[in-house]
């Protein structure tokens, strides 16, 4: 990628306004579309940093992932209580990153399992036509991922507010659902396999439809971000209110809230629809839910978030409906649950 491309600035401004469909681009971005066909979706970022340097890559193990390389984001607040967000391959004044290791080093790329995780909890995998491993504590996850050697994991916190920034910017919606329903209106009694929406030719879309809610879906290549099964969300911890949040990946523990486990600030005690997202005030880009309300979801961010639990996990399964999305942040449960619907991904960082 040539070095002019990576030093634009793309942003997207009104991020938290009550009508998902109110957000605005901003700089670079003004004048690029994204276009949602029946089932693939176009888009002019294609050729944008750093959309345009993710690409599909495969381990030793046969593992494929989504390569994410590093970009450094900013999210200002804004008089109405919006906020504006903006990335760029370059670090201007004011910018941050979440491509960080526990010692504060900065990790030039992450990779992020295509796929959803199988196996077992001896040893998990990210592959296509795979039976997905579900009814699996956050703690066998972990161990299971981290079997693959060195720099091995399951998805965590800070890779998925990296994904939501490259949504955000890209889909210019807070409504992850209106651009794909996912699998997530099924009357199945169990998760489909891995490899649904390999068919599909674009980066991102869904297996035969975007909207009927009975097919897989794919952003930036990655399946199932939502829907399916949900997925245990490592590398951070709640007590009551207090929000902790963890860089370091060889330190991920169950429910803990010790050092090297950081208070961010607080999230809301209130489950329901997400109305207000927002950095916690420690780190510029850890965001949680500080406001819900009610049960619609067709305003604000149009996904749930819950409380009362010590552990994470996010993306809503293949029975959940309108109770599905990228922001959906299921945090009403112990880190000792397992479920038939609760399952995880591999990832990777080069630390």
């Amino acid at each position: 990628m040539l070095q002019f491309e990576k030093a634009k600035i793309y942003g997207v401004d009104k991020v938290g306004s009550s009508s998902p469909s109110a957000l605005v681009r901003t700089d670079a971005a003004v004048g690029l579309n994204v276009t949602v066909g029946a089932s693939e979706i176009t888009s002019d970022f294609d050729r944008c940093y750093p959309w345009s340097d993710m690409q599909e890559v495969t381990d030793e193990h046969g593992n494929v992932f989504i390569k994410i390389p590093k970009f450094y984001a900013k999210i200002t607040k804004n008089t109405d209580g919006t906020f504006k967000h903006q990335i760029s391959g370059v670090r201007y004044e004011g910018f941050s990153t979440l491509f960080i290791d526990g010692a504060g080093n900065e990790l030039d790329y992450i990779l992020v399992g295509k796929y959803e995780g199988s196996g077992t909890a001896s040893r998990i995998y990210s592959k296509s036509g795979a039976t997905v491993l579900v009814n699996i504590t956050l703690g066998n996850f972990r161990t299971g991922c981290k079997a693959n050697g060195a720099g091995y994991q399951q998805y965590d916190f800070l890779i998925d507010l990296i994904i939501k920034e490259l949504w955000l910017i890209e889909m210019k919606t807070t409504d992850s659902q209106s651009v794909m329903k996912g699998f997530t209106a099924s009357s199945n009694s169990a998760a489909i396999t891995t490899g649904h929406t390999d068919t599909v030719k674009t980066p991102s879309g869904s297996e035969v439809s975007n909207t009927d809610g009975q097919h897989a879906c794919k952003y930036r290549g990655i399946e199932n971000l939502w829907g399916n099964v949900y997925k245990w969300c490592d590398g951070i911890s709640f007590s009551s209110e207090k929000v902790y949040v963890c860089y370091d990946p060889t330190q991920y523990a169950d429910g803990k809230t010790t050092s090297p486990y950081v208070y961010q600030g607080n999230r809301t005690t209130s489950s329901g629809n997400i109305t207000k997202i927002e950095p916690l005030g420690r780190h510029p880009l850890i965001q949680y839910a500080t406001a819900g309300s009610g049960y619609t979801f067709t305003t604000y961010y149009c996904d749930p978030s819950y409380s009362g639990g010590s552990a994470l996990f996010v993306g809503g399964a293949w029975n959940g409906d309108a109770y599905a999305g990228l922001w959906y942040w299921y945090g009403g449960n112990s880190p000792s649950n397992a479920y038939p619907y609760l399952g995880g991904r591999l990832c990777y960082k080069p630390l």
